[in-house]
């Protein structure tokens, strides 16, 4: 009769491959596109001391080893008072009952080096001082992992869609949540707990289900709303892909459908405007300016760093980094004007940086772009920048105001496209310069 210890064996030698070593896709910038970074010797070596996955006893430099391997005081010395404690083995820290050979195979195998990539098209050195989190080279030489292909089922995406618009506006107008909070929370949930490849239609109905109630009064109206949120995302997104690579486009999608009920319903798009302007001589920019400029940028910059410091598993995916910023924003900021501002700028984060920063359309690729870490967060506060002026611009002037969804989303697409404009006009400025 096996033993349980036997059959524990026999399922534990059974599994080879680790759950986690999974293929990453092609255009990520990662040097190792198989093993995951927990066990990569080349990433954990840079990582911060605090995510150090392997312990005082890896391969990391001495530097880190002594710093934050612990210290110990040393009497007598006045001018180093504490030195390093030496890097303990890992084998210290398993139970002393077992045999030495046991402890030995309860050791994992060391991960193999793999070589980095020597091509190379922004420019730009590989040596390991060039590495930081995750194993991330700088000058960038590809995109991050851009939004996952949509569902393959129509019905499942409608569904989705739908069950996310009036999911979000139950929440939010019923229970009184955040509208942001549900939003995001809508998404990541979906995303992560169902299927990634649902997480771009499930984002564009949770847009939608932010209206107010004076759009959306009852379950049925979201309903409605839902249905055409649907329509709307499958005609411009799953079949055209329209504008892919620009952050917002989501949004932009679920403010049309949101435009086209409110046209249904009667609901004027412009309301009252705000009494103080943008800006007043003698007193600056007013506070909405300056919440929504500011809070845009932060809301970008997050949402490109996400993904650039994720893999693939974690918050690499735009929809997920996009919502795990609003999710953040609307549980510690207080001002409902900053979180709106940080989701908005949030979208601007989803661009791709190919797209964003030089124009290379998914497919036409242009050769010999380098991208510095300062360039990238440069280009995205630009453009968060702008998303944030052409959303304040909205507010003061009273246009969409009251809880219109895929507002935001619309603003950031605006402001994408803005900065890419402004891009091309100094590019041919400079061409015929020269």
């Amino acid at each position: 009769m096996p033993t349980l210890s036997s059959a524990w064996r026999s399922t534990s030698t059974s599994t080879s491959t680790p759950l986690f070593a999974r293929p990453r896709p092609r255009d990520s910038n990662w040097e190792d596109d198989t093993r995951s970074s927990r066990t990569n010797s080349e990433v954990t070596d840079y990582l911060p001391p605090w995510r150090d996955h392997q312990g005082p006893s890896s391969s990391a430099s001495s530097k880190f080893k002594q710093i934050f391997s612990g210290s110990q005081a040393i009497p007598g010395k006045k001018n180093r008072p504490f030195e390093a404690f030496s890097g303990a083995s890992p084998l210290e820290n398993v139970s002393p009952g077992l045999p030495p050979q046991a402890v030995r195979e309860m050791q994992p195998p060391p991960p193999a080096m793999v070589t980095p990539r020597g091509v190379s098209v922004g420019g730009g050195s590989s040596s390991p001082s060039n590495l930081l989190v995750h194993g991330i080279k700088w000058p960038l030489i590809r995109d991050p992992p851009g939004v996952a292909s949509d569902f393959p089922l129509l019905m499942t995406r409608i569904v989705v869609t739908v069950l996310s618009t009036v999911a979000t506006w139950y929440l939010h107008y019923v229970n009184a949540y955040s509208p942001v909070l549900a939003s995001s929370a809508m998404a990541l949930l979906v995303s992560t707990c169902l299927d990634r490849r649902l997480g771009q239609a499930a984002i564009c109905g949770s847009f939608a289900g932010m209206c107010g109630g004076q759009m959306v009064p009852q379950f049925s109206s979201a309903l409605m709303l839902g249905a055409l949120t649907s329509a709307c995302y499958e005609v411009l997104i799953h079949i055209n892909n329209l504008c892919l690579g620009i952050g917002g486009r989501l949004g932009a999608t679920a403010f049309l459908a949101t435009s086209i009920f409110a046209k249904y319903r009667g609901v004027s798009s412009v309301g009252r405007r705000m009494r103080r302007g943008m800006w007043k001589s003698g007193a600056g920019p007013s506070s909405i300016l300056v919440t929504m400029i500011l809070y845009h940028v932060l809301g970008a910059l997050a949402t490109i760093f996400l993904r650039e410091s994720s893999d693939d598993s974690a918050a690499a995916d735009p929809v997920r980094a996009s919502s795990v910023v609003g999710l953040l924003g609307s549980l510690y900021l207080k001002d409902p004007t900053a979180v709106l501002a940080v989701y908005g700028g949030s979208f601007v984060g989803m661009s791709l940086p190919s797209r964003l920063m030089h124009g290379n359309a998914p497919g036409h690729a242009k050769a010999n772009h380098p991208q510095t870490a300062l360039s990238l967060f440069m280009s995205f506060a630009g453009a968060g920048t702008i998303a944030g002026l052409i959303h304040a611009l909205t507010i003061h002037n009273g246009y969409w105001n009251g809880g219109w969804g895929g507002k935001a989303g619309l603003c950031a697409f605006a402001g994408c496209w803005a900065y890419r404009g402004i891009g091309n006009a100094v590019e041919f400025i400079t061409k015929k310069k020269n």
